[in-house]
């Protein structure tokens, strides 16, 4: 994806049969960008009845087996398949069957039992990989030769075993580095599917494994800054180490992401919606993003009386906006009047007008007052006869259906008031966007400076303009600037001459200056001696000899009025 939010390339997963899903897709690390990871849920039919645990008889049951593919760039070759029934048994699971909302009952192919869960694969430098696998409660180390396991930490069969901490149903499970003898890891501990846990709040830790011993320990603990002391997250989330130490933390079934300094203080707490909205973030990532889409801004005006009009803009994905221009008029097509700026308040800006206009639409502006694109031409809603009294000063109520008594059948003649009908509205259909830059024969404030508070902006200046005009309006006062430093300037150097010759500084340059002129004329009276002298510099010497002349007898005569001057 480009800065567009345009797909450039498509990676699919193939050789499994299943395509690719969304846990996990990974630029693979150390394949200089030629390689992704990413996981697959294949549906398989199983023997289910091998297992008195889980509860399945009278025939073939169906399962879903984690996989995990590194696929080619360019070609889509897979580079490495693993699958995970060839290494882990279902009997390992600490998700039976129908036990979960996410398990299955592994009654048909449409509910396979999803025994495993693979989340997350990481790649090391010698190429094995590292993968997070919730519904067993396992984080392994495979063998990027043949698969096979070379540990296991946590679930039922660890091969390495946890000292001062316990987990469960985690996520996100990433290398930090390793040695001959030592492993330091990272991961996001849930702690809980919301059927069963582990602990009271998950976190992200940091993990040292010591191979010798075969224990892992945790050495740092992250958890999110609640009164209650922390929050239980019973699905997703994620971990990230960043460079200075700390980390960012995604919390998963909770749309809340935080970030942390080395020593665990908390110094970003940001929640995207409240828990109830069923609103979730899988991951939240900290990186450097620049974006701008290619969609419009979004628009929607509204009016309940006519009196006051309010306006909601936004652009999904635009990540420069600082600020908005609001103009109006009474016709789709303008001319345009400049109604305000409102900073960007968030992914939502709200701006109110004390009059409505019929039409309007938004500019945006970056931080330097750079206009970026403007919006679509909004016409203001004004409700209804009948939709007025269950409106605000905001909008309106959401609907509802009539009771039967009241219902109208369709074949039932009904008149609309003309105003109401939907041709009717006014939109033009060959200028639904305003044109980018503004049309600069409209009324916009094309001539009008518009000053953009914006604490990111560059302190060099407490103001700026965010209108069609201010790169002229800049131009002219650079202009009227340089004037100014440049006479102040030539009026300094002349009071400093004139103090120095007052003081006789120049003095000391009258014996150069004697040479200079003796030299001078020599070279003069050779030259003129010579004959380009005598042809060329004649009139000039018999000229120059009148000027004196007329100079020493007093006349006002100026050299140029001679006929023959050259």
């Amino acid at each position: 994806m480009d800065q567009n939010y345009r797909i450039v390339k498509t990676v699919e997963s193939s050789g499994a049969g299943a395509s690719s899903d969304m846990h996990e897709f990974k630029m693979t690390p150390y394949s200089n960008g030629t390689t992704v990871l990413m996981t697959v849920y294949q549906p398989r039919q199983y023997d289910l009845t091998t297992n008195p645990r889980f509860n399945v008889r009278g025939g073939m049951g169906w399962i879903v087996e984690g996989v995990f593919q590194e696929v080619e760039i360019d070609t889509g070759r897979v580079v490495f398949e693993w699958r995970s029934l060839d290494h882990v048994d279902p009997g390992l699971s600490w998700t039976m069957p129908g036990t979960t909302d996410t398990s299955g009952d592994g009654l048909h192919e449409d509910s396979p039992w999803d025994y495993f869960h693979i989340n997350s694969i990481d790649k090391n430098i010698e190429g094995d990989y590292l993968i997070s696998a919730r519904h067993v409660s396992a984080i392994y180390k495979l063998s990027g030769k043949d698969g096979s396991v070379m540990w296991q930490m946590g679930g039922n069969a660890p091969t390495i075993h946890t000292t001062n901490f316990v987990f469960s149903y985690q996520h996100h499970a990433r290398w930090v580095s390793e040695n001959g003898t030592h492993t330091t890891l990272t991961f996001y501990d849930n702690a809980s599917n919301t059927y069963n846990s582990t602990g009271k709040f998950s976190h992200g830790w940091v993990i040292m494994i010591d191979h010798v011993a075969a224990t892992a320990t945790m050495i740092k603990e992250f958890g999110a800054p609640e009164p209650e002391g922390g929050l239980l997250s019973g699905s997703q989330g994620n971990m990230q180490m960043l460079p200075n130490g700390g980390c960012h933390i995604g919390w998963g079934e909770h749309a809340y992401f935080s970030e942390h300094t080395a020593d665990g203080a908390v110094v970003q707490y940001a929640q995207v919606a409240a828990r109830p909205s069923n609103v979730m973030i899988y991951r939240s990532y900290k990186y450097e993003w620049t974006a701008q889409p290619l969609t419009k801004p979004a628009l929607w005006t509204y009016s309940r009386e006519g009196e006051r009009m309010v306006s909601f803009v936004s652009w999904n994905g635009a990540t420069e906006v600082r600020s908005w221009n609001f103009y109006t008029s009474e016709n789709a097509s303008g001319p345009w009047t400049y109604a305000g700026n409102q900073t960007k308040t968030g992914f939502e800006t709200e701006f109110h007008s004390p009059s409505a206009a019929e039409w309007s639409y938004a500019e945006a502006f970056d931080g330097t007052g750079r206009p970026l694109e403007t919006s679509v031409i909004a016409r203001t809603f004004r409700p209804s006869e009948g939709l007025v009294r269950h409106c605000n000063d905001r909008g309106c109520d959401y609907s509802a259906r009539v009771e039967d008594e009241h219902y109208v059948p369709y074949e039932l003649e009904v008149n609309v008031d003309q105003q109401y009908l939907s041709p009717n509205r006014g939109f033009n259909t060959s200028h639904y966007y305003e044109d980018f830059p503004p049309n600069t024969t409209s009324t916009t404030p094309m001539t009008t400076m518009i000053p953009i508070k914006d604490s990111n902006a560059d302190t060099s200046a407490d103001t700026q303009y965010g209108s069609g005009a201010s790169a002229t309006t800049t131009s002219i006062n650079t202009m009227i600037m340089l004037i100014a430093v440049g006479l102040l300037a030539g009026f300094g150097i002349t009071v400093l001459a004139f103090f120095l010759w007052t003081r006789g500084a120049f003095s000391t340059l009258e014996p150069l200056a004697d040479t200079i002129s003796r030299r001078t004329g020599q070279f003069g009276e050779s030259v003129t001696k010579s004959a380009f002298g005598s042809k060329v510099l004649g009139k000039y010497t018999a000229i120059r000899e009148k000027e004196m002349d007329g100079l020493e007898s007093g006349s006002s005569s100026s050299a140029g009025s001679g006929s023959n001057h050259a």
